[in-house]
């Protein structure tokens, strides 16, 4: 008889350690005020990877081209239409309500333009589409990533806010799609000490690059950045989370945690997290008033 193989958990715990770190930065997302916080260093660090890796991570279990593109409506479209309307409905009481007060002024309660984070959603839903086409060709890194970096010369904002990231992503989408048990394997023999000085040595971008500089959802024009810069910053950016995402999967275990379950549940656990995250720095904001240190230190409790 053909023994079942064993479920490796590495994936599923690194998948829970990103969603942790999603809720955590949406939670904190209002108390990063200042340009020198270290709350918005710790969200930067944050940032140069999580989405990367979530997106290296889809790539990865989408081989089979044929299931992605036959079951992408089903498992993602629609679960896309359900969460993001109950999002716009939850955003327009809350707005009507007056107890929404972060980030409204750019809230846009559309599907096919969404400024909520299940946009991600909808770029998994199209790459789900067309990963057969795009592994047909010859060259398709080099040309996620000539995608990825002109995609965000647009200057039209509402656009990029809803689709560019679809491109801007899509890189560490492919080469998820292209890697395979022996590249981890290979990645996970490398010494721990090298995949810990990767980490460490992710503070400096974090501290010295501009905010905006990661930025996958917003077009250069909108950051603030010229064409020239933008495209640099996107080129280092694509980088810097490569080396990140490879030093975490060589330090993650691959043993089933407690951890192991919310990676088994992602879909479930990233909505959860989504619909909480604000609501709670709302309510806090509005019946619980704290100063931002009490804040943050409280909203690490909840979250970790």
């Amino acid at each position: 008889m053909e023994k079942i193989k064993e479920r490796d958990y590495l994936f599923d715990n690194l998948k829970a350690a990103m969603l942790f770190l999603v809720a955590f930065g949406h939670t904190l997302a209002p108390y990063v005020v200042t340009q020198d916080s270290a709350f918005r260093y710790i969200m930067q660090y944050v940032y140069l990877f999580h989405m990367p890796l979530f997106a290296f991570i889809t790539g990865y279990f989408s081989k089979n081209v044929e299931k992605c593109r036959n079951t992408a409506v089903k498992n993602v479209l629609i679960p896309y239409l359900v969460l993001q309307g109950v999002y716009i409905a939850m955003a327009l009481l809350m707005i009507a309500f007056g107890v929404a007060q972060y980030n409204t002024d750019v809230f846009n309660p559309s599907f096919l333009l969404p400024t909520s984070p299940f946009y991600y959603l909808l770029c998994v839903f199209a790459w789900k589409v067309f990963v057969k086409d795009l592994s047909k060709f010859r060259f398709t890194l080099p040309l996620t990533i000539v995608l990825g970096v002109l995609v965000s010369l647009n200057d039209n904002s509402n656009y990029h806010i809803g689709r560019g990231a679809i491109f801007s992503l899509l890189f560490f989408f492919m080469l998820g799609y292209y890697c395979n048990e022996e590249i981890i394997a290979k990645i996970r023999k490398i010494p721990k000490i090298f995949a810990v000085l990767v980490l460490l040595l992710g503070v400096i971008p974090a501290v010295f690059l501009p905010y905006s500089f990661r930025n996958v959802r917003n077009n250069y024009e909108t950051v603030g950045l010229a064409p020239w810069e933008g495209i640099l910053y996107r080129l280092l950016f694509y980088a810097i989370a490569v080396l990140m995402m490879a030093a975490l999967i060589n330090l993650m275990s691959p043993r089933k945690r407690y951890i192991s379950r919310v990676g088994k549940n992602a879909i479930l656990v990233y909505a959860v997290s989504t619909f909480l995250a604000p609501q709670l720095y709302v309510l806090l904001d509005r019946f619980l008033p704290l100063s931002q240190n009490e804040a943050v230190n409280f909203l690490c409790i909840v979250v970790f």
